[in-house]
């Protein structure tokens, strides 16, 4: 009776950096980690619990303890002697630094090691077997959602590029699995496929199979371990276990037990505040770790830690490529816990809509859920732009499970679960979805009221000092307003003529280029129009020094949910007015507001890090810093730069 090892079937010879491993390879932390939550989150869904629990562990892990590492070294070693023979005997650096990482980790008596488990469904032969294929996913009408994608992605996290899987029912069967990606080689009768299978047998198809998995009594003793547990406190779930886990490469950059909860709590807000799911990390086992979880009681602390954060995180950190942002995953809570609840009729079967009213973060909004988690705030029929006549509103869209618009949307998402793309479902499908999300855009539109045409007349602001980098407090004597400031008064965007409104001129010579000329004109006038907002207020720039921080005073005359303030260098660059420079965007790097009684004021820097938007204003006097960069050619001989600032009505 075969025992199940490493068996590596037939195949190419892809290289250590071939495009497969690429794919992994590249896939962001943050994204590694929202996988394996939406698949373990799908597969309690799957099994009928009311709350899915994962749990990430990390622990230490015995050389010796890593199922069949011996296999792998042997099939490893044969790789690189091939791969170096076809190089004139070297790699090229690429390869070479993934032989390097598993030769050094191969030399450790000891590794580290997560584990990710949860009390869903479990796994079954189907599901394993998806789960070793290609990451393409596996779904069928009555599953919750996709097995594959997030687990074939965790190898990334393996110095070894080694995972092992788990299963155990509810009868309490267990079945064992695991994936390496390594590189091809020539192999004893055919050349040897670099994808390497924890298994009994590689069936090639033989009965509709594709593997003979390890069960019962056969399962690797830290999958037994793990599993055991598992049956223990839940009775049924999967264990998804990286050996060798590498921390993503970061090192000591962050704890899991900090990243985890806030990938939770950004991508997966209504399943958490539901009751659906909960998180949990346990670093204890590393110096200086801890437990940490994130669950309906905590959820709206961990939102309201990066509720300020418009901007998306570095490519270099572990969250990047990590969506929403801090802003507008705390806009979509409030909607959540905040909002009014209804459920929408559609063709599609009904959904329900949480609608806030006003916006919190200023900006109509709506964010697509399924089953609990984020999908894509860009939804046809359902973006801002659908929606200028109407109040800023912040809303989430959850297609009620068991219904088409929910399959619609599942099979719309995408491999990566962060989109919908149309293009994926047939003609019919594409049809029926439209529909259904054109009846949720005409409910909101009933239910939000229009924007008041007088909104914006009331003359809010007035700009009364400035001053330099000295961080005191700016007073008349010191500064002084350059020029005065002008009231801009200017109709909303809904009064103004609309493209279809516009009069036509005179067909004088229609057959000159005169009219052409007038044509395009006119286009460009309306295309102008069509993207013009309101504008109650410009002031003047004033003298500053280069680069440090730039003081301004504004006095609000009354309340005002929210504003934004845009910073220019003036073409009077210096308060002499011997140079001329072109009007230009300061870029900031901070700023801090406060009122006449010290205390800071909410608000954050927009995407291009040109304009501050300031929130909750009370009638009363604010004192803004701010520190900027110059401009590139902004030099010495610009001593005291003349700003201007323009303030909106967003």
């Amino acid at each position: 009776m075969s025992k199940p090892s490493l068996r590596f079937g037939p195949g190419d010879l892809s290289g250590f950096t071939s495009l497969t491993t690429a794919t992994f390879n590249d896939a962001p932390p943050a994204k590694i980690l929202r996988e394996l939550l939406q698949n373990s989150l799908d597969a309690a869904v799957e099994a009928g619990e009311k709350t899915a629990t994962v749990r990430f562990e990390v622990s230490f892990l015995a050389k010796a303890g890593v199922p069949d590492l011996t296999g792998y070294e042997r099939t490893f070693r044969e790789a690189v002697r091939y791969h170096q023979k076809r190089n004139n005997g070297q790699l090229d650096d690429p390869a070479q630094q993934v032989v390097d990482t598993i030769e050094d980790t191969l030399g450790e008596g000891e590794h580290c090691l997560l584990t990710v488990s949860d009390n869903g469904i479990g796994f079954d032969q189907r599901r394993m077997t998806a789960v070793l294929g290609d990451g393409s996913g596996v779904k069928q009408a009555g599953a919750a959602g996709s097995y594959g994608v997030g687990h074939f992605s965790a190898l990334a996290a393996s110095s070894l590029r080694y995972v092992l899987y788990g299963g155990v029912s509810r009868s309490g069967a267990r079945i064992a699995s695991g994936l390496t990606i390594l590189a091809g080689c020539p192999g004893k009768r055919r050349p040897q496929s670099a994808r390497g299978y924890f298994v009994k047998k590689l069936l090639g198809g033989q009965g509709n199979k594709l593997f003979e998995f390890a069960t019962a009594r056969e399962v690797p003793p830290v999958i037994k371990t793990a599993l055991s547990k598992v049956r223990k406190e839940w009775r049924h779930g999967s264990v998804v276990m990286i050996p060798a886990f590498n921390y993503f490469g970061f090192e000591s950059d962050r704890w899991l037990a900090d990243i985890i909860p806030l990938v939770a709590a950004l991508n997966f807000s209504v399943a958490i505040h539901a009751g659906k799911l909960v998180v949990e990390v346990d670093e204890t086992a590393v110096d200086g770790g801890t437990f940490k979880k994130v669950d309906a009681d905590n959820l709206r602390e961990v939102l309201e830690s990066v509720r300020d954060r418009v901007r998306a995180f570095r490519s270099d950190t572990w969250l990047s490529g990590l969506r929403p942002s801090g802003q507008d995953a705390w806009a979509a809570y409030q909607a959540l816990s905040q909002g009014r609840l209804a459920r929408v009729p559609t063709m599609a079967g009904h959904a329900d809509v949480h609608v806030l009213v006003p916006a919190p973060a200023g900006k109509t909004r709506l964010d697509l859920f399924r089953n609990g988690m984020w999908i894509t705030a860009e939804v046809p029929y359902l973006s801002p732009s659908s929606f200028t006549d109407w109040e800023p509103f912040q809303a989430v869209l959850i297609p009620r499970s068991g219904t088409k618009l929910h399959r619609l949307v599942r099979k719309a998402e995408g491999p990566m679960h962060d989109e919908l793309s149309l293009k994926l479902l047939s003609k019919d499908e594409r049809e029926l979805l439209r529909t259904a999300l054109r009846a949720v855009a005409t409910w909101l539109k009933n239910e939000v009221p229009k924007m008041d045409a007088e909104t914006y007349t009331p003359e809010d602001f007035l700009v009364v000092s400035s001053g330099g980098s000295d961080g005191g407090p700016a007073s008349s004597s010191k500064y002084s307003m350059w020029g005065n400031p002008v009231v801009v008064r200017r109709a909303r965007v809904s009064q103004q003529q609309r493209p279809d409104d516009t009069p036509e001129e005179p067909d004088l010579e229609p057959d000159s280029g005169v009219r052409r000329k007038k044509e395009r004109r006119n286009k460009r006038r309306r295309t102008a129009n069509r993207r013009s907002r309101p504008l109650p207020f410009r002031s003047t720039g004033v003298p500053g020094d280069q680069g440090g921080e730039y003081h301004i005073e504004i006095e609000c005359t009354e309340s005002v949910e929210e504003v934004l303030l845009r910073f220019r260098i003036d073409e009077n660059t210096d308060a002499t007015s011997d140079r001329l420079w072109p009007d230009e965007d300061v870029v900031l790097s901070s700023f801090v507001c406060k009122d006449s009684n010290g205390a800071r004021l909410s608000g954050q820097l927009d995407d291009d890090k040109t304009s501050i938007r300031l929130l909750g204003l009370a009638a009363g006097t604010y004192t803004i810093a701010i520190e900027y960069n110059a401009p590139p050619g902004f030099d010495d001989a610009v001593r005291a730069p003349v700003f201007r600032v323009d303030l909106h009505r967003p």
